[in-house]
């Protein structure tokens, strides 16, 4: 099992970082031009198809089903670009955490005694962040599909010439020919959008997921060493060295609560909004073509699974914590008057857990936020719908 575990956390990194490489937020300060300003390149594609979709919503404002669809487009648009920005904004502590977890974990992994206890669950993570990758690449291929699909029927149906439909809903605010070099342009900066929809979403939401399976790692490397107190004869430098433990825990929860804060709220409101969306469209349709259907279905179990996923890992991460309190009980304390106050000091600290921007912890309670939300949304949209 330990050597299981130990090639599910292989393969776990080697994804993330494969995903966080084309994303461009594996770089460092050694890493090469073109890395360091890969996610800028990222950010630089969305320009031209928001200002497109921002105008396809303008054209269609008093049709609640079709800027629905805009809406919806412009929320992934944008959720993107804001998590590109949040580790722009903070790659220095991503590039610290990246350096200090990695070879942390490494260690205690190399430690037979610990390995087995820090691996736990690790198969959940990476299965996790693989459906998510899977799904977010099924949507943004049934988006990609539409213009080939359309291309197919014209040729069959002998249509000339043959036009290439945009990737996205959307209508520039601008004059260009059909079939000219610039609409093909604009047509390959479509695709690259829906690239960079796949790697940015997998890679950073994975991110989340590698992070605070390290610092579950971490709470169970703590409460082993608490456990293993009456068996140390030197407690006092175990005390100590729980501490630091424990300190260096918290400051990296605190970058990671810094640079995920706005993430997780952002996400968390987004998915209501984008899986009422959806419903509402299903619901609204009277007739639906097959990619349609697998799109719309996609893209709500994609919604479903971040949903799940953030609020899970909270809950995973305070679950370990308040384990921890119960180990730090059960230790071999009573009578070393040396021990006592540390230890009653340690006991009068909350669990831990994963705060979004001050505002809201980051549990399993989130997801059931978000089903009641996207209910209450679409029951407000319905009464929009005057048709």
């Amino acid at each position: 099992m330990m050597v299981k575990n130990k090639l599910e956390y292989d393969k776990f990194k080697t994804f993330i970082r494969r995903l966080l490489s084309l994303v461009g937020a594996w770089s460092t300060e050694e890493s090469n031009l073109f890395a360091r300003s890969l996610l800028y390149l990222h950010l630089s594609v969305y320009v031209v198809p928001v200002i497109g979709v921002f105008n396809f919503v303008g054209v269609n404002i008093l049709n609640i089903k079709v800027v629905a669809k805009g809406l919806s487009i412009l929320m992934g648009f944008s959720t993107n670009i804001l998590k590109a920005v949040c580790i722009l904004i903070n790659q220095k502590d991503v590039i610290e955490l990246h350096k200090f977890l990695d070879s942390y974990f490494d260690t205690m992994v190399k430690k037979p005694e610990l390995s087995k206890i820090v691996l736990k669950g690790v198969g959940s993570f990476r299965r996790l962040t693989i459906i998510g990758t899977v799904l977010t690449t099924i949507v943004c291929f049934c988006y990609a599909a539409y213009p080939v699909l359309s291309v197919i029927n014209q040729w069959h149906q002998h249509t000339k010439p043959i036009q290439y439909k945009h990737v996205f809903p959307l209508i520039y605010p601008w004059n260009y020919m059909t079939n000219s070099f610039i609409y093909y342009l604009h047509i390959f900066n479509e695709n690259l959008t829906s690239f960079s929809l796949i790697v940015i979403t997998s890679g950073i939401d994975g991110l989340f997921l590698y992070y605070i399976f390290h610092l579950i790692g971490m709470v169970r490397e703590i409460s082993f060493l608490i456990s293993s107190l009456d068996k140390n004869d030197n407690s006092e430098a175990v005390m100590k060295q729980c501490i630091f433990k424990y300190e260096l825990l918290l400051k990296c929860r605190e970058k990671i609560q810094k640079i995920f804060g706005l993430i997780v709220l952002w996400n968390m409101k987004t998915n209501s909004l984008t899986m009422c969306i959806n419903i509402f469209q299903l619901s609204n349709a009277k007739s639906i073509p097959l990619i349609s259907v697998i799109l719309c279905l996609a893209l709500t179990s994609l919604k479903l699974i971040q949903a799940f996923v953030l609020g899970w890992t909270g809950t995973c991460f305070t679950t370990e914590s308040e384990k921890l309190r119960e180990a730090i009980y059960a230790a071999d304390w009573l009578g070393n008057k040396q021990m006592m106050n540390s230890i009653l000091i340690m006991l009068t600290q909350k669990p831990l857990v994963i705060i979004a921007c001050k505002y809201a912890t980051v549990s399993i309670e989130m997801f059931s936020a978000v089903i009641n939300t996207t209910i209450s949304y679409y029951l407000l949209l319905k009464t929009f719908d005057i048709d």
